[in-house]
């Protein structure tokens, strides 16, 4: 949607609201507090803690309007003067702080953030891919619920931000802004049913579990697998729909065109399963391998062993496989970075 005229004024009202309204608050405030706890101390503390609450009810509907209205008016449409300006600003940014090597792409500045656009696309898919990697390796065994969410929420805000270095070179605080407030509106769209693709997900969990559930005695760990499996991929499919959304929010930005939440998720989904269906399958044949070698010896051991006992047991050597794939991935990007320096 083109930004409308109005939009700056009505901040500015927005502004002069807030400001008049706080002050009304807290002087009007002070008098009644001081006034009810003549009457009694504790209708004083009530009258307090009402007034507090309704000033931050009211500083922080401010704080949300502001922030949207200031999102909405980051967005150049294509054509415009302001759509412009940020391709001058940003191929300017691109020419002083990228570290690849720039001779021979067009002069133009939308011909010039293009060919940056299609150079980056492989190593984006490559950091994308290789994050979704850590976080399925991460969360497939040690569901430790609302502590694997923050793991999954940090490294995804990492990969955002590591995304946005590379496709707006130190960007700017109103860049971030809406950059996070695009992505996570998209993100939090609910998915239609048709756009579901369940068998991207659980396929490579049956198949993992059905070669090591036909070893005798191992239905339990086979459960186990499907049930690693089934929770690693759905944090690694949330993961690579982050990053894709990221990448298309800044491809919007230079086609100058505007971004809709439900419309981008419903893009980012096929290329989001298809990057997961490579991921777990080849994934989730290393995971069942390692599930199988730390749980064969107790089976042998122990055959009347629980299914949370077996999953203690299997545990610390997911978690120590997740930790090994973290470690490569840091060093891939190492070697990457030092191959750049020696072509530069």
């Amino acid at each position: 949607m083109p930004a409308s005229p109005l939009k700056r004024p009505l901040i500015l009202l927005c502004l002069f609201m807030a400001a008049l309204l706080t002050v009304l608050i807290i002087g009007v405030g002070l008098t009644l507090v001081e006034q009810a706890y003549g009457l009694h101390p504790i209708v004083g503390w009530l009258v307090g803690l009402a007034l507090a609450g309704l000033l931050l009810v009211v500083l922080s509907t401010t704080v949300m309007l502001l922030f949207l209205a200031s999102t909405r008016l980051g967005l150049p449409l294509e054509g415009s003067r302001r759509h412009r300006q940020y391709l001058h600003y940003l191929s300017a940014r691109h020419r002083r702080h990228t570290t690849f090597n720039l001779d021979g792409l067009p002069p133009g500045d939308k011909e010039f953030l293009e060919a940056i656009h299609r150079h980056l696309e492989a190593e984006s898919t490559t950091l994308m891919t290789s994050t979704a990697e850590t976080i399925f390796f991460h969360t497939a065994v040690s569901q430790s619920g609302h502590l694997d969410r923050l793991v999954v929420l940090g490294n995804q805000l990492k990969l955002i931000w590591r995304l946005t270095q590379l496709y707006h070179p130190r960007p700017r605080l109103r860049t971030i802004l809406s950059l996070y407030t695009h992505v996570t509106r998209a993100v939090l769209h609910p998915s239609a049913r048709g756009e579901v693709d369940l068998g991207a997900q659980i396929g490579p969990a049956i198949v993992g579990a059905s070669v090591v559930g036909a070893i005798p005695g191992a239905n339990l760990v086979s459960l186990i697998i499907a049930d690693a499996v089934i929770q690693g991929s759905a944090n690694a499919l949330a993961t690579l729909r982050a990053g894709l959304l990221t990448r298309r929010y800044f491809q919007g930005r230079l086609e100058g065109q505007p971004l809709e939440p439900g419309s981008e998720r419903q893009a980012v989904n096929p290329q989001a399963l298809e990057m997961l269906s490579r991921l777990v399958s080849s994934a989730s044949g290393v995971l069942s391998r390692e599930i199988w070698d730390a749980a064969k010896d107790n089976l042998r051991r122990m055959p009347a062993a629980t299914y949370d006992s077996l999953k203690s047991l299997v545990s610390k050597s997911v978690r120590g496989l997740g930790r090994k794939k973290a470690a490569a991935s840091d060093d891939d990007e190492s070697d990457q970075k030092e191959s750049t320096t020696e072509t530069r």
